[in-house]
């Protein structure tokens, strides 16, 4: 029982981070509740990211750039495509690592002032980076965030949400068709499910007090936190 509170309570933190900055559920959750109860990763933790990815869209669903979104799932469709072969031929570990370093990397040159632009192109790299991160780790958001860091927050969440819906959907459905979900997963997601929804009602009172800046901080943190965490753990 106690160890499901601590599972409640950092899904409420996460669930509030990515209702702050458009990701940040997966990154911050999943490498915490592998080892406190890892039959949450990955099947149930990206059915609470599809959960919280779908309020998030139909919240700011004003603001969704429908190219630059159907972009980002043509690229996303191939990263999940690539992580269901990786996952029957593959070692976790060394595709983890490798992706680790390059967030890590990328979070490094952003600090120091080298962002990459928001064009077709890198959107569709980071896309399928995202796809392919958040199918086989439930933590894809970190591709996609570094992307549009330097965006209006509103902007962020509303096109990050949008092509997490199906990133997730189209994710859970990859794992299903390999083995790797079963209605057990199903269950534990139901479990969940109030955590979800008391965080993203929590985001509504931080959203108050930040700006764009402080939105970029947090994702910066977040990235480096979620290369960190694939590098130590990849293992």
């Amino acid at each position: 029982m106690s160890d499901f509170i601590w599972v409640y309570v950092i899904l409420m933190v996460g669930a509030c981070l990515q209702s702050v900055i458009g990701f940040g559920l997966g990154l911050l959750c999943a490498p915490v509740l592998y080892w406190l109860k890892p039959e949450l990763v990955p099947g149930p933790m990206i059915l609470n990211a599809l959960l919280i990815t779908a309020l998030l869209s139909f919240r700011h669903r004003g603001q969704i750039d429908v190219r630059s979104t159907s972009i980002s799932i043509a690229g996303g469709t191939l990263g999940v495509l690539l992580a269901g072969s990786a996952l029957l031929v593959v070692s976790p570990e060394y595709y983890q690592l490798l992706l680790g370093l390059t967030i890590m990397a990328a979070v490094m040159l952003s600090v120091i002032g080298v962002t990459p632009r928001l064009t077709a192109l890198n959107n569709l790299i980071a896309s399928a980076l995202s796809g392919f991160m958040g199918t086989t780790t439930s933590a894809g958001g970190a591709p996609m965030g570094l992307l549009y860091q330097r965006q209006d927050q509103q902007k962020i969440k509303a096109n990050l949400s949008a092509f997490f819906v199906y990133i997730n959907l189209f994710g859970i459905t990859v794992l299903w068709a390999t083995g790797r979900v079963d209605s057990s997963d199903f269950t534990l997601f139901l479990q969940c499910i109030p955590a979800i929804l008391m965080g993203w009602g929590m985001s509504h009172f931080v959203n108050r007090s930040l700006n764009n800046q402080y939105v970029r901080y947090l994702i910066l943190i977040v990235a480096m936190l979620s290369g960190l965490a694939l590098v130590v753990l990849h293992g």
